[in-house]
């Protein structure tokens, strides 16, 4: 029984130093996870807010060549009146 007793403590000691070992692995693996958490979620930031500005770019530059609204109902309406007066003819 005694020599059972020093080998139960050895192994409780084993344990233990395992026990610790396997906090500090999981303390090491958060902060990695963490870390590359943030930097996927920059990645995706970057990847989505690309697309968003080449659409302004590309809306600015329709609103240039394509006049807005309010020109294209003026530019329409003396159409118009160009068409009622050839037609007058």
């Amino acid at each position: 029984m005694n020599s059972s007793l020093p080998e139960k403590e050895k192994l409780l000691s084993m344990l233990t130093e395992i026990y610790d070992q396997l906090e500090e692995l999981e303390i090491v693996l958060e902060t990695s996870f963490s870390d590359l958490r943030i930097q996927m979620n920059h990645e995706e930031i970057i990847k989505l807010t690309a697309p968003v500005q080449k659409l302004h770019k590309l809306e600015k530059e329709l609103d240039r060549i394509n006049p807005t609204s309010d020109e294209a109902t003026e530019q329409t309406s003396s159409i118009a009146r160009a068409l009622k007066l050839e037609m007058g003819f």
